[in-house]
């Protein structure tokens, strides 16, 4: 069934709105619990990796909703040179290994063959983690303005660090209530400006 710019609309409207749902029930703990220093240093490291799966998955939900978006399209016409990269990358690559002559006339002929066929589907890989700078790479070859999305890179540098420094055990500590305010804040930013950019990106189609 072919997704319209509504259900896209839809679907990352949705998406947001449980995982926000989901960081403010661990909000509210935060700010209730007066117990153990123990007890509350559990809680932080709890929320702060719960905070980083939720910028994981939904940078990678909504930019996958993008790209089957982009493979229903009629051709590829309309795309951005380096979203058209992007979506052939697979037979691209397998190009490069072909004899000379055979390499030529691929980049003479076949090219311009792809571009007037549909997109292909593609998958949005954040592989093991979503730095920002992995981020970047993503948003430029869905033709998606950077500086909009990562507006705060070295913050979701750390956001991504220290969540993973959690993940293999080792004892990091989340300061205060504020710090972790401040990091929470700059990733719903971020998945909300990730949010407008797909949505306006779509509507260009």
């Amino acid at each position: 069934m072919a997704l319209t710019l509504q259900q896209l609309e839809r679907q990352i409207e949705a998406d947001l709105d449980w995982r926000h749902a989901e960081l403010a029930i661990f909000r509210e703990l935060l700010i209730l619990d007066t117990a153990t220093p123990t007890r509350r240093s559990a809680l932080f490291r709890a929320a702060w990796a719960l905070l980083y799966a939720h910028y994981e998955g939904f940078c990678k939900h909504a930019l996958q909703l993008l790209a089957d978006y982009i493979a229903q399209l009629p051709n590829c016409t309309t795309l951005h040179h380096s979203t058209f990269l992007f979506v052939h990358e697979k037979s691209i690559k397998s190009a490069r290994s072909l004899p000379d002559e055979k390499l030529y006339e691929f980049f003479r002929e076949k090219i311009d063959s792809l571009r007037v066929q549909p997109p292909p589907e593609s998958a949005i890989d954040t592989k093991s983690n979503l730095w920002p700078t992995l981020l970047t790479e993503l948003l430029m070859s869905m033709d998606l303005d950077v500086s909009t999305v990562v507006a705060q890179p070295t913050k979701l540098t750390t956001l991504v660090a220290r969540r993973n420094d959690i993940a293999h055990g080792q004892k990091v500590f989340i300061r205060d209530m504020p710090y972790y305010l401040e990091y929470e804040a700059v990733t719903s930013n971020t998945m909300y400006a990730l949010a407008l950019e797909i949505v306006e990106r779509a509507a260009k189609y």
